[in-house]
C-alpha cells in the first residue's frame, strides 16, 4: 500500500529498529518528542496488516493522554480503511482483517483483564504501573499471532520500567534508546529553546536524554535490594481485593502480631490514604494487606477499625498531623487499639523525627528483612528521594503515601515486644525515638 511505502520512507532509526525487532518485550526509552508515540503506532500498524484478525491492547496512564496523545498519534498513523471509526464509549475500534484494537487507561490495570490479544502497547509506560504490564504480558495468548508488547515512555527515575529493561540483561528484553534530538522533523531550534528553559541538569537529562535519573535528589534506599524486591513481587498475585482497591496477600493467622502503618489525607487533590498491614516476628515484617485511595479522614478511620480487628486488633499507627488528627480522634471513638507516644494518640513527625523513619526503612530494605508483595509499594519506594535541602519526598509527580505509611509501621513495630527479638536476629539494634 502507498502510504506504508512512504511512511518507511519518513522512519526515525529508533522507529525502523522498534518495527523490525522481534524480542518479545521491547521498549523505547527516550527523550519527549523523539518520535517514540508515532512508532509504537507504526508498529501497530505493520502486525494489523501483517496479521489479519490481530487483537491488540493500547494504554495510556489515563483516559486524557489516551484521548490527547496515544489515539491522535494512531489516528495519524492508520487510515480509515485500516483502523475503522473508533467507538469512543467502548474504546474500541476495528481494524482491516476483522481485527481489533482496544484503547485503555491504566487506572486500574484490572479493567485490562479478559482480553486476548496478539500484541500490546504501553504509552508513556513509567507512568502506568508495573501492575498493568504484569497483567498485559498474560493478556498475550492469541493464537497464530506474534505475541509481542512495547513500551514508549520517557524515563521516570529509577521506576519499574528500569528494574524491567535496564537493571539487567534479559533473553526477552530489548532497550532501545533515542534523545530528543534524534527527531529531524522537530523546528531546528526546538531542542536548544528547551536545554535553555531546563536549568535543572538531572531534568535536562532524563526529558531530553532519555537517561533514568533521579530528578531532584537521590534515593535513600538501596536500589540493589529493591530491583530483588520487585522481581520477587511480580509474580505473586493477591489472594482478592476488596472495594477495588484494597489488596489482600494473606489472611489472618491466629496468635499473630501485626501492625497497620496508615497515613492519612483530607480525600482532596493530589495525595491519597494509604495503609499497610504486616505481620510482624522474629523472621522480619510481611506486608499481608494495603490499600490507597480518595476518601474522608472518617472513611479512612473506618477502613483501618475494620482491618485491625481483622488482624487480631492490629496496633494502628497514625502521623500526629493537621492531616490525621480527624482520622486519630474517629478511630478512638471506635475503640480501635491506637499507637500512643508518650500518652499522646499518633506517631509525631518532626524535622528530627523523620530522618530517623527514613533510616529505619532504609535498613529494613538492605537487610531484606521486609517483605513487600504490592507493586505499588515498592515503585514509590524507588520513586523517593531526599533533595538537596535535605528534604525527603517523592520525586515529581510521583506518590509517597506507602513510603509513609510503611515508616509508621516500623516505628509501630518498635513499640511491641516482638520488636527486640527482630532486632537481635538481624544482628541490630532498632533506633528509638
Amino acid at each position: 500500500m502507498s502510504q506504508e511505502l512512504e511512511i518507511k520512507r519518513q522512519l526515525l532509526p529508533v522507529q525502523k529498529k522498534l518495527i523490525d525487532e522481534t524480542a518479545p518485550y521491547i521498549a523505547i526509552i527516550s527523550g519527549s518528542r523523539a518520535g517514540k508515540t508515532i512508532g509504537g503506532a507504526l508498529k501497530a500498524l505493520q502486525f494489523v496488516t501483517q496479521y489479519p484478525g490481530i487483537y491488540g491492547i493500547v494504554t495510556a496512564p489515563t483516559y486524557k493522554m489516551l484521548q490527547d496523545a496515544t489515539v491522535p498519534a494512531y489516528e495519524k498513523v492508520f487510515t480509515r480503511d485500516v483502523m475503522f471509526a473508533l467507538n469512543k464509549t467502548e474504546m474500541v475500534a476495528d481494524t482491516l482483517g476483522g481485527g481489533k484494537l482496544f484503547f485503555r487507561a491504566t487506572t486500574d490495570p484490572y479493567k485490562i483483564r479478559g482480553i486476548t490479544a496478539g500484541f500490546f502497547h504501553m504509552d508513556e509506560g513509567a507512568d502506568s504501573p508495573a501492575l498493568a504490564f504484569k497483567i498485559l504480558q498474560a493478556r498475550l495468548s492469541q493464537p497464530g499471532m506474534p505475541l509481542q508488547g512495547w513500551i514508549t515512555t520517557t524515563p521516570k527515575g529509577f521506576n519499574w520500567v528500569y528494574h524491567e529493561f535496564a537493571a539487567q540483561k534479559r533473553a526477552n528484553y530489548a532497550v532501545l534508546t533515542a534523545c530528543t534530538a534524534d527527531n529531524c522533523y522537530l523546528p531546528d531550534d526546538y531542542v536548544d529553546k528547551l536545554r535553555e528553559s531546563y536549568t535543572d541538569e538531572q531534568f535536562l537529562l532524563q526529558e531530553l536524554e532519555g537517561q533514568f535519573i533521579e530528578v531532584g535528589g537521590h534515593c535513600p534506599f538501596d536500589m540493589k535490594a529493591l530491583n530483588q524486591m520487585y522481581q520477587e513481587a511480580k509474580d505473586r498475585e493477591e489472594l482478592e481485593r476488596e472495594l477495588g482497591f484494597i489488596y489482600i496477600y494473606q489472611k489472618r493467622q491466629i496468635a499473630k502480631r501485626y501492625v497497620i502503618g496508615a497515613d492519612a489525607a483530607t480525600g482532596i487533590g493530589h495525595d491519597d490514604s494509604a495503609f499497610v498491614v504486616a505481620l510482624v516476628s522474629p523472621a522480619g515484617i510481611e506486608e499481608v494487606c494495603s490499600g490507597r485511595g480518595k476518601m474522608s479522614e472518617a472513611e479512612f478511620a473506618d477502613i483501618l477499625d475494620k482491618k485491625s480487628k481483622e488482624y487480631n486488633n492490629a496496633m494502628v499507627v497514625v502521623e500526629n498531623a493537621p492531616v490525621g488528627k480527624a482520622t486519630l480522634q474517629t478511630l478512638e471513638k471506635l475503640g480501635s487499639n491506637i499507637y500512643k507516644n508518650k500518652d499522646k494518640l499518633g506517631w509525631p513527625t518532626v524535622s528530627t523525627t523523620k530522618p530517623l523513619m527514613v533510616a529505619d526503612l532504609g535498613d529494613a530494605v538492605k537487610d531484606r528483612s521486609i517483605v513487600v508483595h504490592n507493586l505499588d509499594i515498592i515503585e514509590q519506594f524507588m520513586s523517593y528521594i531526599r533533595d538537596d535541602k535535605g528534604k525527603y519526598h517523592a520525586t515529581g509527580g510521583a506518590y509517597d503515601d506507602y513510603v509513609s505509611a510503611f515508616m509508621l509501621l516500623i516505628q509501630g513495630m518498635k513499640a511491641i515486644p516482638v520488636a527486640s527479638a527482630i532486632s537481635i536476629t538481624y544482628g541490630k539494634t532498632w533506633r528509638s525515638a
